[in-house]
């Protein structure tokens, strides 16, 4: 035993990046989390916008089938997505226009604007030097073995406020879209699910026998 611990010690280089990759597991597991309790919130929204866009129709017997259901449920869902696409693409038009003019403008058509981008954030440095790497091998895998240096901090530009802000206005409609997409997905499960339910008959606590009505004057006949 002894022997096989110490075979398998590690080096304050190798401690430091199992702590690292610890602290990385945790923190995407938090966001993994938080990212699951939003769709979820999400979803229960829209299966209640799936509920009342059904509602009307189905409690006045308007439809009284799950065919029916669904096939009226998918439409109106379909027209839905529509209408909420207009947002997000309205959004990513308004950018490409804003994106034309300047290029007829400066002439800078060449220009990568997403890699502007990275003038407001942090860049990092993940190769560092032979004898401080950023990566060392642990049991045979690459693991992060410290915080990797920073090589770029975040400045403003004037030059490329442009490209800013067409880049921020694309990643709200991307995101907008992909809210719009999972919002037309939850609906359709709940008009599915909701075709089966409203319309399902079940004999499930019902006892046939409790059911007779008698009458004085028509009495049960007797049982053989």
């Amino acid at each position: 035993m002894i022997r096989l611990y110490a075979s398998i010690q590690l080096s304050d280089t190798d401690k430091k990046a199992l702590i690292i990759l610890l602290i990385l597991l945790i923190i995407a597991f938090l966001i993994i989390g938080l990212l699951g309790v939003a769709i979820r919130a999400a979803m229960n929204h829209q299966a209640k916008r799936a509920d009342s866009m059904m509602h009307d129709v189905t409690v006045t017997h308007v439809i009284d089938n799950p065919r029916s259901f669904r096939s009226f449920g998918h439409k109106k869902n379909n027209r839905a997505l529509y209408r909420d696409s207009l947002i997000p693409f309205g959004i990513a038009a308004l950018a490409m226009i804003v994106w034309t003019i300047y290029n007829i403008a400066t002439g800078n058509w060449a220009e990568n604007i997403f890699a502007h981008l990275g003038d407001l954030f942090f860049q990092f440095d993940w190769v560092g030097t032979p004898e401080n790497p950023v990566f060392v091998k642990v049991f045979g895998m690459s693991l992060l073995s410290r915080w990797p240096d920073v090589s770029h901090s975040p400045e403003f530009r004037l030059e490329h406020l442009c490209s800013y802000i067409v880049v921020f206005m694309l990643i709200v409609s991307w995101l907008y879209y992909a809210y719009v997409c999972q919002a037309f997905i939850s609906r359709g499960w709940m008009i599915n699910r909701r075709s089966n339910e409203v319309f399902h008959k079940s004999l499930e606590g019902y006892k046939a026998a409790e059911d007779v009505k008698i009458k004085p004057d028509k009495p049960v006949p007797p049982s053989d």
